[in-house]
């Protein structure tokens, strides 16, 4: 069985050795440690890791939401929050990165190698599902909704809703159903077409008629857009 390699970003030492030590003695191996999101993303890019352990709150200019955005837009890891904090806003932001995992501090050795195994776990059921999406041209991929694998034109596609674990793709007169994160779909689309209005949203922006305070109107479909997207979203109109 291959050993399972894990990165550990946690701006707290003490923290941080007492977490690898427990991934140590549990026969994981280390890939890496940093105390900095910015650190930690550099080493992520040439590391090869199966599981980043990401706390919220790192000290530095960027938090580890920052680097698990990073993480999916160009990493295909499955990635476990580590927080002391449960109040509502850090809630909205760690799942607003789609986390395999989340853990309060303080946790047990326990706990944590329970959601470390429910993570990896799921993940690769994503990644077996994940077969239903296939990239083989700039201009289009096959996906396959239900029993038929439909090839789909990028330039026809309005947005991608995110719904659970299923996405609707819709067409001007279609829409698609497929199993799937936002995030893996997102990196089979060409970045200079689409552009994400919301955590559950990506949007082909040829396709906007109106930039709204909060919401873009696509012909005779009105979708949100988060004040958290928007300045990125008016750079590229």
């Amino acid at each position: 069985m291959k050993t399972i390699s894990v990165y550990v970003v946690e701006d707290m030492a003490i923290s941080r050795i007492s977490l690898e030590t427990m991934l140590l003695q549990n026969n994981f191996k280390l890939s890496g440690s940093a105390a900095k999101a910015e650190t930690a993303w550099e080493e992520l890019k040439k590391n090869e890791t199966d599981l980043i352990l990401l706390d919220v709150n790192l000290a530095g200019a960027k938090n580890g939401v920052w680097l698990a955005q990073q993480v999916r837009k160009h990493l295909n890891i499955p990635i476990i929050f580590l927080t002391a904090y449960g109040d509502q806003n850090t809630l909205k932001e760690v799942l607003g990165a789609n986390p395999n995992g989340y853990l309060m501090k303080p946790y047990q050795e326990s706990t944590l190698l329970t959601t470390i195994s429910i993570a990896l776990n799921n993940f690769s059921s994503t990644q077996k599902n994940s077969n239903e999406l296939k990239q083989t041209s700039n201009d289009f991929l096959y996906i396959k909704d239900r029993n038929l694998k439909v090839k789909l034109y990028f330039e026809h596609i309005y947005f991608v809703k995110s719904d659970g674990n299923y996405l609707e793709v819709m067409l001007e007169k279609k829409k698609h159903v497929i199993r799937g994160k936002l995030s893996e779909f997102n990196n089979l689309l060409p970045e200079a077409l689409f552009y994400q209005s919301h955590r559950r949203y990506l949007v082909n922006i040829t396709k906007i008629n109106t930039l709204g305070k909060d919401f873009i109107q696509l012909e005779n479909e009105k979708i949100p857009l988060s004040t958290k997207y928007k300045k990125g979203l008016e750079n590229v109109l």
